[in-house]
């Protein structure tokens, strides 16, 4: 599962790091594709990476010293390939590399270079703390704020325009409050309630994500063509 989600990583990036914008494209075939299949794929291939790492760390319990290790480990092995891209670079091509990415990839954890290793270290510092908390919480508050915030940030992010968490720590403390809940609280989901969600995620929500912002992106040109 963690080489097929980085493998929808990868698609993501290259619709969202292309030089050609997508939205550009006429609405049809090829636009639903590029921005709902590859661009869109990156955030669950993010959530699915994520995820299979909550999942384990709930087995056993979390202690600060074990989770600042790992913390450690991370920035070490991050220096040293950021070291490496940035003499490729040097050598390489010298006109993509600043001056300000130079001093930012000597300390590339704690300077955000990478903003996935970034939030991924803030998770695992406040991680003990926060399965201490949720496990105090006990099972009636604990599912009660997984519904919470499954509400706030999960059903109202298919609207347009509404709340929604960014890339970041944040995001990774919501999913593991609502995998936390699951695994410590809920039955297994069957075969028949797996294939049902997942029918109703591939199927009904990107066609209404896709629809509302069209909608939206219309009335913005609409109330632009109106004020000039």
């Amino acid at each position: 599962m963690r080489i097929i989600a980085m493998f929808m990583i990868l698609m993501c990036h290259f619709i969202v790091h292309n030089g050609y914008d997508v939205l550009k494209l006429p609405l049809g075939p090829e636009r639903i594709f590029f921005q709902l299949v590859m661009a869109g794929g990156g955030k669950i291939g993010v959530v699915i990476f994520f995820s299979i790492s909550a999942w384990f760390f709930l087995d056993k319990e979390q202690t600060i010293k074990s989770n600042l290790q790992r913390v450690w480990i991370m920035e070490r092995e991050l220096l040293f390939w950021s070291l490496i891209l940035v003499a490729f670079y040097l050598v390489f091509d010298r006109a993509d590399l600043s001056m300000k990415l130079m001093v930012k990839s000597v300390m590339p954890l704690s300077m955000g270079v990478w903003w996935y290793a970034t939030a991924y270290a803030i998770f695992l510092a406040l991680l003990p703390f926060l399965a201490k908390g949720l496990k105090a919480l006990g099972r009636e508050y604990h599912l009660a704020l997984a519904t919470t915030v499954l509400v706030i940030w999960g059903l109202t992010s298919f609207i347009p325009g509404m709340i929604k968490i960014n890339d970041g720590f944040f995001g990774f403390i919501y999913l593991f409050i609502l995998i936390s809940a699951y695994k410590w609280y809920m039955e297994p989901f069957t075969t028949k309630q797996v294939w049902l969600t997942t029918g109703i995620g591939l199927d009904f929500f990107p066609v209404v994500h896709l629809r509302l912002h069209n909608i939206v992106a219309a009335w913005a040109r609409h109330g632009n063509i109106h004020h000039r």
